[in-house]
């Protein structure tokens, strides 16, 4: 979950320095996931297992807890560890430049998950740019023709990561582009439910009569629903809106069941997280292009696989 990368370009996979140890086949991975609180969690942890006895490796797994100081105290300890190849999903990619050029040095191969780095021999990412602007793109056809041009839209972005910062910029060139007129009312930053839960009530009682709400991560859009219910507004409600990037169970069910979570943008999870065990293995075998950038699409309560891609999420 390889592709030309839309809207960014990919940095070149640095190689190890001539003092560096040698590197070579791949037997068993290091997982380095932070966000361990998202609801996704289980479920990739789950195939990246399923996918290491497939291929005959071995898989280990940090825990983070979404802090950096964690992260790199984590990779520091599995540094001379027999790991062969780290995933990593930095919390902050230049503060992990140089764990990377060390993983690197001691034979090691770095494949960053969801962005880019300098030193990195490969990228797992998937369609940043291009996922939040098919999502805007959709809030805004929907806002014209359900509410019109008047319509007030709260963005829950995300802006500390090339991820995040990225489709944002979809997600907002996508409304602009489709609706100039629409209002947006306002934008802060959201990234677990708990967080959308907190940001959507707080820009409500700013915003009571705002339409639709668009998060750069899923997870955030369930909480965002649930503030909207919770303040009262209808299930049902027809001229509401919300929408997040990213697979979330939560949604795709309320979606299901005709309620106004409106849209979510879609990859196979279990296509993307395979690679976190493929790349590093093809490394080892002596690929030098194995970067993966994965295509998304937009799944509303009128696509014919949303019960299939429920009941991937264990629905």
């Amino acid at each position: 979950m390889a592709l030309v990368l839309v809207g960014c370009g990919t940095t070149t996979a640095t190689e190890p320095t001539a003092e560096s140890a040698e590197r070579g086949a791949v037997d068993k991975i290091l997982f380095d996931y932070p966000f361990t609180a998202l609801p996704v969690y289980g479920a990739i942890t789950g195939i990246v297992e399923e996918r290491a006895a497939e291929k005959g490796v071995e898989v280990v797994f940090t825990n983070d807890e979404m802090d950096l100081q964690k992260q790199i105290s984590q990779l520091n300890s599995y540094l001379t560890s027999d790991v062969d190849a780290v995933v990593s999903f930095p919390v902050d990619p230049a503060s992990l430049e140089s764990s990377a050029k060390q993983y690197q040095d001691e034979g090691k191969y770095w494949v960053t998950y969801g962005g880019d780095m300098e030193n990195q021999d490969a990228t797992l990412q998937f369609s940043f740019y291009d996922s939040g602007y098919q999502l805007g793109q959709n809030a805004a056809e929907w806002a014209l023709e359900n509410v019109g041009p008047e319509a007030e839209v709260i963005v829950l972005n995300e802006t500390e990561r090339q991820i995040g910062i990225e489709r944002t910029q979809g997600l907002l060139d996508g409304l602009k582009e489709t609706a100039p007129d629409l209002q947006i009312v306002a934008e802060q930053q959201a990234v677990t439910p708990e967080e959308g839960l907190s940001a959507t009530t707080a820009l409500l009682a700013q915003h009571p009569d705002a339409n639709v709400v668009v998060t750069t991560v899923g997870d955030a859009a369930q909480g965002a629903y649930q503030a909207l219910a919770a303040s009262g507004r209808a299930e049902d409600d027809p001229e509401t809106y919300v929408g997040g990037l990213d697979p979330n169970l939560f949604g795709l069910q309320k979606m299901q069941e005709g309620k106004f979570f409106r849209a979510a943008t879609y990859f196979s999870l279990e296509e993307l997280v395979k690679n976190v065990i493929d790349i590093p293995v093809a490394l080892g075998e002596g690929e030098t292009d194995a970067s993966v950038d994965l295509p998304v699409t937009v799944v509303t309560a009128d696509t014919p696989e949303l019960a299939d891609y429920i009941a991937e999420l264990g629905g």
